[in-house]
């Protein structure tokens, strides 16, 4: 196309739009907010930025409920875990005890089942370390109403008052802290 064909092209396209009084979207604004006083104008305005604080507001609005509700989501899932992990905690003691009985009495058909039955407690600790959950170390330790739940007092040697000397029912911790107190005896040496 050439420079003479390309200027009348613009001249044409430029009356068309003057023939059909086709308005840019600045001078349609204009229109809707002119008025023959100028008090349209500035009730325009006015209305424009209450919108715009509305509309500020209500994402402000929206984003305080976003993190209102990613919080309440983590809460409620750490609840959830603690609890599911708090009824754990009786089936390790079962573990614990059931490992403990003498394998020496035992017969070979019964000492193989019993070290199957270590490889899934030992399988079932690693899923709540994994997780977090501690064993807390009690004995020789100061009393701790945090950590320590004391069912009898003791009379000791070997340790000082308000000492933990046994342990009666494991503690354990889901990072710093208590899953469950330890169930402990307490030295008192009157």
């Amino acid at each position: 196309m050439s420079e003479e064909e390309k200027g009348r092209t613009r001249e044409e396209a430029e009356s068309v739009t003057e023939d059909t009084n086709i308005a840019s979207p600045e001078e349609k604004r204009e229109e809707a907010t002119a008025a023959p006083d100028g008090q349209g104008t500035a009730e325009a305005a006015a209305a424009a930025a209450e919108e715009h604080q509305r509309y500020v507001r209500l994402q402000a609005d929206f984003a305080n409920f976003k993190k209102r509700t990613n919080v309440e989501k983590l809460q409620l899932s750490e609840l959830v875990k603690t609890e599911v992990l708090i009824r754990i905690l009786p089936i390790m003691d079962n573990f614990e005890r059931a490992l403990q009985s003498p394998r020496e009495t035992m017969s070979e058909e019964m000492q193989s089942f019993v070290a199957g039955y270590e490889m899934i407690y030992k399988q079932l600790r690693e899923v709540l370390e994994k997780e977090g959950v501690t064993k807390m170390e009690a004995v020789g330790k100061p009393f701790d109403p945090q950590y320590h739940q004391a069912v009898t007092r003791v009379a000791s040697d070997a340790y000082e008052n308000d000492t933990v000397a046994e342990v009666l029912q494991e503690g354990y911790l889901l990072g710093d802290k208590t899953l469950r107190p330890a169930m402990v005896k307490v030295v008192f040496n009157g």
